[in-house]
């Protein structure tokens, strides 16, 4: 079976290699409408950049980029929140965020695919 999560190790890795790393945080709503939520991490000079993402869930089995969905504010390619932090787990915690599921960018695509699963 293979292993999806990253260590804090591997994320920080991914990061010095100028990689993005991304968490996948589930769905909430607003009003009636359903929408998911993820944060990305990026390396930056003075540590690490993280950006909180809200989407309407418009995905389905077969439409899984979550990057392409609409977002509550209009803009889909801005995030919600960007904070910056000396380390990854820093820029998680200034998030809200304290499971560490990272995983390498694109694979918030696969978790998302799950959570859909799991909502049948």
């Amino acid at each position: 079976m293979t292993r999806r999560y990253l260590t804090i190790q591997e994320a920080n890795s991914a990061l010095r290699r100028g990689k993005l790393v991304e968490i996948f945080l589930g769905g909430f709503k607003i009003g009636d409408q359903k929408c998911i939520r993820w944060a990305s991490f990026e390396a930056s000079s003075t540590g690490v950049t993280g950006s909180l993402w809200e989407a309407y869930d418009q995905g389905s089995d077969n439409y899984v980029d979550i990057y392409t969905f609409d977002s509550p504010l209009g803009e889909y390619d801005k995030p919600v929140r960007v904070v910056l932090s000396k380390s990854i787990e820093g820029a998680a915690a200034e998030l809200g965020i304290n499971k560490h599921n990272f995983v390498n960018q694109g694979v918030v695509q696969d978790e998302y695919s799950s959570y859909l699963a799991s909502q049948t």
